[in-house]
């Protein structure tokens, strides 16, 4: 049976994932299924109304906070009317428990990777269309100025740039860094064998310009939150305690629950490596404790 599940992964990763993992055949079953869930865009629509519109299309629905779990379908859900009007967007439900750990402390947020738009329409959403948000991204542009168009978002500036070279100041900074994805092998299989530890340490490398770059440009008393869809510690609490170690900046205790469990604490001793004792403060969604993506979330605070 575990051969079934394991054989597929490059066998470095099953390693490292049996000492990260007590539950480590827990973990690989989870990664099997796949949860289609969605967003509820209230720009558009009440959640009540959209389950309406669906039910009555004979969608089977679970709802959890922000949307719904999608339990059955005759159809794709992306090809329906409901989804080409944007009342809602494809979206798992770890991505989408992120942007509600700001506060909002002023009309100005900045997403630093904005592409292709998830967390920076739930953004728009929450501040109900208001204020400003100012979108970069160096890849699939197009992508995220349909998706803005689409979910109804009129506060949003698109700027196609790079974000380690960010000169602007905010109090409200998303940095949702691009990685090597671990976090969502139930919906891509093939992050299984397609990465390797180069690929992790060319991301840590870009994640750390970024995340310099994010806290130059946040303004003190300001919060940034760091997020990725990676299972990796270099990715993840190597990352944030670099950065606890060469700015002055403190972690925000993030307390929240998923599905009746609390989030995990950030590791704070990976691969035997003690980290700084403020990286329990992270916290991680894991597939096979809350039955959602892989995700690391981290709040900055300056």
């Amino acid at each position: 049976m575990e051969e079934a599940r394991t054989g597929e992964y490059k066998k470095e990763f099953l390693d490292r994932y049996r000492i990260l993992f007590k539950d480590f055949n827990s973990f690989l079953k989870a990664n099997e299924r796949e949860n289609l869930c969605i967003r509820v865009n209230t720009l558009k629509i009440s959640k009540e109304k959209l389950r309406k519109r669906l039910e009555d299309r004979g969608v089977i629905l679970e709802e959890i906070e922000y949307g719904f779990k999608i339990l059955k379908s005759a159809f794709s859900i992306s090809s329906c009317p409901e989804h080409l009007f944007g009342y809602f967007y494809i979206q798992g439900e770890a991505e989408m428990n992120i942007v509600p750990f700001f506060k909002f402390k002023e009309k100005l947020v900045i997403d630093m990777c904005a592409s292709p738009g998830g967390k920076t329409t739930q953004i728009s959403e929450i501040m109900k269309n208001k204020g400003v948000v100012l979108a970069f991204d160096v890849d699939r542009i197009e992508a995220l100025k349909n998706n803005i168009q689409r979910l109804g978002v009129e506060n949003c500036v698109v700027f196609k740039k790079d974000s380690t070279k960010l000169d602007i100041e905010a109090k409200n900074i998303l940095l949702d860094a691009p990685c090597t994805g671990s976090g969502i092998i139930r919906k891509d299989p093939t992050r299984k064998y397609s990465r390797s530890m180069n690929d992790i340490y060319f991301c840590q490398n870009l994640q750390k310009k970024l995340l310099e770059a994010g806290i130059r440009s946040l303004k003190t008393d300001g919060e940034l939150i760091y997020c990725t869809c990676s299972l990796e510690p270099e990715e993840n609490e190597h990352v944030i305690d670099w950065a606890l170690k060469n700015f002055d900046i403190t972690l925000e205790e993030i307390t929240t629950t998923i599905n009746g469990k609390k989030l995990v604490d950030g590791f704070q001793k990976p691969f035997g490596k003690r980290l700084d004792g403020e990286v329990k403060k992270c916290k991680r969604f894991l597939p096979h404790v809350h039955d959602t993506h892989g995700m690391f979330v981290a709040k900055v605070v300056k």
